[in-house]
């Protein structure tokens, strides 16, 4: 008589492991943004941010290297902390974020340089374009869309007798995007069935969708509730109007990075933070989320 297979339940119980151990890394880096928020530092803030871009940039550098020609990979990082670098320097002597005019620059310089670093070897068809997309790609990915971050952060008042409150904007993306996550991976944990893009991330399913709904309503409810006043000037019907919108933006930031592993046949982009994966694993979802969030909070101040 067949014994039942002791190892069957191992795939929940492996799930669930993952989940806390994902919580536990969640909660300790809001302990630290936490710091900062209550000590109330615009710079301690903006340079967590900042660090964190550039290990971003540094992780991506590091996946995508080329051994056949690594100048490539470090032109593309040399630009990026390059760019970091300014932010700190400009908003220490100006007090604003960097001038979009240097995004500009810097990425036509990095055109030129990808371009100059294929004048020291024989050209390989395909791969030598591949190598000057990679670098470009990089850029785009890691500094630009990861950007709009910091320039949160370093928003003046967006209206009369208002002080500056970058960065507790800054937390109420943060707080629907990654609850947007923990909500989809929490649902899709205890009830997730039917697959949502299998060929893309097998793990995601629409049950998993519904709970990111839920996390980023009950993220962007309690944040408006609790520091309503210094959410100006969001209101209760611009939340109504964000939170689904980021939710949907942050699932796909989150397939998108999928996308880049499942082409270079990774799981995890790192293991910085265990149970989430590396820093790309971790700000994925911001990099769709906080570009449209600063322009939305632009329009509001322009209206």
């Amino acid at each position: 008589m067949s014994q039942p297979s002791p190892s069957s339940p191992a795939p929940t119980l492996s799930r669930k492991r993952v989940f806390f151990t994902r919580l536990s890394s969640t909660l300790g880096l809001w302990a630290v943004m936490g710091t900062g928020i209550w000590m109330g530092n615009t710079t301690v803030v903006l340079t967590v941010a900042v660090l964190l871009g550039l290990a971003g940039s540094w992780e991506y550098a590091k996946l995508t290297r080329d051994d056949e020609q690594p100048g490539f990979a470090r032109w593309g990082l040399l630009l990026s902390t390059a760019y970091w670098v300014a932010t700190l320097v400009w908003y220490a002597r100006h007090g604003e974020a960097l001038p979009f005019a240097a995004d500009l620059l810097l990425l036509a310089i990095g055109t030129q340089g990808a371009f100059l670093l294929c004048y020291q070897h024989q050209l390989e068809g395909a791969a030598t374009l591949r190598r000057i997309f990679t670098v470009l790609f990089g850029w785009v990915y890691t500094v630009l869309l990861y950007a709009f971050l910091p320039r949160i952060i370093c928003l003046p008042a967006l209206g009369e007798a208002l002080p500056p409150n970058g960065i507790m904007l800054l937390l109420f993306v943060v707080m629907v995007t990654k609850f947007t996550d923990m909500g989809a991976y929490a649902f899709g944990v205890l009830w997730g069935r039917r697959k949502m893009i299998p060929h893309i991330s097998p793990a995601k399913t629409w049950e998993g969708l519904g709970g990111a709904f839920v996390g980023a309503f009950l993220a962007a409810s309690c944040m408006m509730a609790l520091a309503g006043e210094n959410l100006a000037p969001l209101t209760w019907t611009h939340v109504l109007i964000l939170a689904p919108v980021l939710c949907l933006l942050g699932v796909t930031g989150d397939l998108a990075e999928s996308v880049i592993k499942r082409c270079i046949a990774i799981k995890d982009t790192g293991h910085a933070f265990p149970g989430i994966g590396g820093i790309l694993d971790l700000t994925d979802s911001l990099l769709f989320t906080g570009p449209v969030f600063y322009f939305y909070l632009e329009f509001l101040r322009r209206a």
